[in-house]
């Protein structure tokens, strides 16, 4: 096993703390969209989450198995893909 190859195991291991619609979170350094929600206590099949980062949003509707990594400090919404209630 090469240096790059026990770093690579490292990172992959890591962890850091993004928060999710306010609150702080734990998550793999490497994971998947579906994976932070289920950490934050969403239920995955119910929503799907948004990265924001300053005005922009990054969607991960129907891709919530997808790899994504994630760094320190970012921020997450969490939107539900159930019926909108009205008054």
């Amino acid at each position: 096993m090469t240096t790059a190859d026990i770093q690579q195991q490292e990172t992959a291991r890591k962890s850091v703390t993004v928060t999710v619609d306010g609150e702080p979170v734990e998550v793999p350094k490497h994971t998947t969209p579906n994976a932070v929600l289920g950490l934050a206590g969403i239920e995955a099949r119910t929503h799907y989450l948004v990265r924001i980062t300053g005005r922009h949003q990054h969607s991960f509707a129907g891709r919530g198995e997808e790899e994504i990594t994630v760094h320190e400090r970012e921020t997450f919404v969490s939107v539900s893909t159930g019926p909108t209630p009205t008054a």
